[in-house]
């Protein structure tokens, strides 16, 4: 995988022995897929508003992370694909999603070399959680990479 190098240290620094920090902070994925169980549109937390009916939406969730929010997009029947450099965050996400008995995907590597014509307006909406935007040193080369994988007239939460 060919990454800048502010990726490679983004990776460096979210690979650091994430799948056990996810374990402490949320519990195992078994527990927190039961969490997310109970009440899966709660789980987005503050941005639960945004989304009130994704059943068969696309969803790209830009650094996804463990796919806390993937998850419950997922069981409330969007069709969800993390972009996530970090395997560690892949690991946790995956298991989540496994014990949740539901799918996502998980597209491992550096967004800057996003497959853009694979995922050519793909995508209903785009979901950028909790100030990723920091992790880009070229905010108009990834807006560029955003705008062509989100369908024309597609929505975007940019928080």
């Amino acid at each position: 995988m060919r990454l800048n190098n502010q990726t490679q240290a983004n990776k460096t620094a979210w690979e650091y022995r994430a799948y056990e920090f996810w374990q402490k902070r949320d519990g195992t994925p078994a527990d927190k897929a039961k969490e997310i169980l109970k009440d899966p549109r709660a789980s987005l937390k503050k941005h639960r508003d945004y989304f009130h009916d994704v059943d068969g939406l696309n969803v790209a969730n830009l650094c996804g992370s463990n796919g806390r929010r993937a998850v419950p997009l997922s069981l409330m029947g969007a069709n969800v694909t993390i972009f996530d450099v970090s395997e560690e965050n892949r690991r946790y996400a995956l298991e989540l999603a496994a014990c949740a008995q539901t799918k996502i995907d998980y597209v491992l590597g550096d967004i800057y070399n996003l497959d853009v014509i694979k995922y050519d307006g793909q995508f209903d909406f785009l979901y950028l959680e909790g100030g990723i935007l920091h992790y880009f040193d070229d905010l108009e080369r990834l807006c560029d990479i955003l705008y062509s994988i989100l369908k024309p007239g597609g929505n975007h939460d940019f928080e």
